[in-house]
């Protein structure tokens, strides 16, 4: 079975995968979009906080619902993208929708470190503002690998404007079965979390 799957997936190599230069377009978009985020949530608290609009819009920004939904598609397109790797369109598309859910990602953890930065820790006794640390840090963490996850496959499918990566390139050269089977997985699982949401 080893040899097996070492013959038909011997011709990725770990560059194929991992981002390199690339990542710079991550931490560009993340900070494109988290930091003006963050000093909003900043401005609004600390010049106007009764503004019921600010407000609001910080809310409707950390809910998770325009991720969700965005996101779920965007890993139908990346299993569209995998199954229809011999076409450009395809991975273009998926690059975008993905490209823009990190960039909705990346709006969302501003607001929300925001938010956090604004609790009111000093009412907490010691062990709480130490228990309460520990845990949000853990779980902004998450949130943030979690929204990485969605850039890296943006990568996969396409890591520069003009071209597709060379994980698609790749995959193109495998048999139609391979990348159907892979895609069509990929995509039942995104449309399922779509529907069941």
């Amino acid at each position: 079975m080893k040899n097996f799957l070492v013959n038909q997936f011997g011709i990725f190599e770990r560059a194929d995968f991992v981002p390199g230069e690339n990542l710079r377009e991550a931490v560009t978009i993340f900070l494109a979009w988290a930091l003006p985020a963050f000093l909003f949530v900043v401005w609004a608290d600390k010049y106007y906080p009764d503004v019921e609009f600010y407000q609001a819009a910080i809310t409707e920004g950390i809910g998770p619902n325009l991720w969700n939904a965005i996101g779920s598609f965007g890993f139908f397109t990346f299993g569209v993208a995998v199954s229809l790797s011999s076409f450009f369109t395809p991975s273009l598309i998926a690059r975008q929708i993905l490209t823009n859910t990190y960039a909705i990602g990346c709006l969302t953890f501003g607001l929300l470190v925001g938010q956090w930065c604004l609790l009111p820790f000093s009412e907490l006794t010691w062990w709480q503002q130490g228990l309460f640390g520990v845990t949000s840090v853990f779980l902004l963490l998450v949130v943030f690998l979690y929204n990485m996850v969605v850039w890296y496959l943006s990568f996969l499918i396409q890591n520069s404007p003009e071209r597709k990566s060379n994980f698609l390139v790749k995959l193109e050269k495998k048999h139609w079965l391979w990348r159907t089977g892979i895609g069509l997985s990929v995509a039942c699982v995104a449309l399922l979390a779509f529907l069941s949401a």
